[in-house]
């Protein structure tokens, strides 16, 4: 468990330093998606969808290559590039693929560690399997779970990113646990607000012309 936590406090502080290096403008846009994603991602679900899909479609890419005989002929930046364009893309068609590829994605890592008839493939290939389905029944509080915790890592980023040279900023980011902390603060309070306000659903129907008439009299 600590090197994975680690691992991921690295990703958090390069992030941060590459954040930082885009500027303002950079800095700004992530803000905006981040609150955007804290408050709305479950009403915005097509959109959130295909960007989540395309998130976690890099990723497991990049793990489906790792996995395949030490990754082959296959580059990184290839392997991310078409997990991306698949999972965006199937994300769109059908916004429940987004949750039900990240809980692949997570139950074909853990499966790779649990072989199956001595084969860490088929392993990883029954905890895809499995993980699909617990993603498709649970996908909406998945989907909300995942985007508010991305929005949230956006959100921060580009707060600090905005504040520049000044010293919270700076103390901030060089301390990614705390960054992480925050972010994951922000991500449960707007995973809290969506779940409980309910999913979105039509709008109140129109009455036509005559009912409001009669109403009138």
């Amino acid at each position: 468990m600590e090197p994975l936590v680690a691992q991921a406090l690295a990703v958090v502080t390069r992030l941060a330093a590459e954040a930082r290096g885009l500027g303002t403008l950079a800095g700004a846009a992530l803000l905006v998606a981040g609150v955007a994603a804290l408050g709305a991602a479950d009403r915005l679900r097509r959109p959130t969808a295909v960007v989540g899909g395309a998130a976690v479609g890099a990723l497991a890419g990049l793990a489906v290559r790792a996995l395949l005989a030490g990754g082959g002929d296959a580059s990184p930046t290839v392997a991310a590039a078409v997990g991306a364009l698949l999972g965006g893309a199937a994300s769109g068609l059908w916004p429940a693929a987004f949750p039900a590829l990240a809980c692949a994605l997570c139950g074909g890592l853990a499966g790779v560690h649990v072989p199956v008839a001595g084969s860490a493939h088929a392993g990883a290939g029954v905890g895809a399997l499995v993980g699909a389905a617990l993603g498709v029944v649970a996908a909406r509080s998945v989907a909300v779970a995942l985007a508010t915790l991305g929005g949230g890592l956006a959100a921060v980023l580009g707060a600090v990113t905005l504040a520049g040279s000044r010293a919270p900023a700076e103390e901030l980011a060089r301390h990614p646990a705390a960054l992480a902390g925050v972010a994951l603060v922000l991500a449960v309070a707007g995973s809290a607000y969506q779940l409980a306000r309910g999913p979105a659903g039509p709008g109140p129907r129109a009455r036509p012309p005559a009912e409001r008439l009669a109403d009138a009299d």
